[in-house]
């Protein structure tokens, strides 16, 4: 298992720091003059990151659907981004906010993480 875990903290980092980054960019462009905007801010993202954080603990049980929980928030994650576009962020953060949740999923495509959750769900099947 330690030739997995560069790839399964790669996962969780590289779908905490788009999620986390798209979700306050957000809200600092559309509700920048509301008063509630920090409050909203962390709620929904602290909210979106412990549903990326169960997702993880699921696939690390080997539950077979668990990549489910996590892919839904990435997508959600690049479609902020993609309404970033056209606002008056910097390019290099609109850039940033759009490519981090393509690595993101690139990472959980990627043949090491397919092979970690085989292993995973191996492993559940034969504590049973």
């Amino acid at each position: 298992m330690a030739r997995y875990f560069p790839v399964f903290l790669l996962g969780i980092f590289m779908s905490i720091l788009p999620v986390a980054m798209t979700a306050t960019l957000w809200f600092d462009t559309y509700w920048r003059n509301h008063p509630d905007n920090p409050l909203y801010s962390v709620m929904v993202t602290g909210g979106l990151v412990v549903l990326l954080c169960l997702g993880h603990i699921a696939m690390v049980r080997g539950l077979n659907g668990a990549l489910w929980m996590i892919l839904p928030v990435l997508a959600v994650a690049l479609l902020t981004a993609l309404s970033l576009i056209g606002s008056s962020l910097h390019t290099v953060l609109q850039l940033a906010a759009l490519v981090l949740p393509l690595l993101a999923m690139l990472v959980f495509n990627s043949q090491r993480h397919r092979e970690m959750r085989r292993l995973l769900v191996e492993l559940r099947k034969k504590r049973r």
